[in-house]
């Protein structure tokens, strides 16, 4: 089960995605800072998958999440994440 952040910071960083520091990420980072991290976390971690399938998962969305403007991220709702391509866990 993907549970914490720093699980996923890696595939965010590489589509793109401003991901807190390590010690922004222990405590409570500021969502409006980071508004496409916090959107990836709400709509990943507490999903079980197999790890070796995980990564294109995880690297797909976090894509397509990366590539939503900035003033669009906090209104983006699950369905519009679907209409886009989100792939449902794997």
């Amino acid at each position: 089960m993907l549970a914490f952040p720093g699980m996923i910071a890696g595939p965010a960083r590489e589509a793109g995605i401003k991901v807190p520091s390590d010690d922004e990420m222990d405590e409570d980072y500021d969502v409006e800072k980071y508004p496409h991290f916090a959107v990836f976390c709400n709509i990943t971690l507490g999903v079980s998958l197999t790890w070796g399938t995980a990564q294109d998962w995880m690297a797909h969305n976090a894509k397509m999440i990366a590539a939503i403007p900035d003033d669009k991220i906090m209104k983006t709702t699950f369905e519009d994440l679907r209409a886009l391509g989100w792939w449902e866990s794997c």
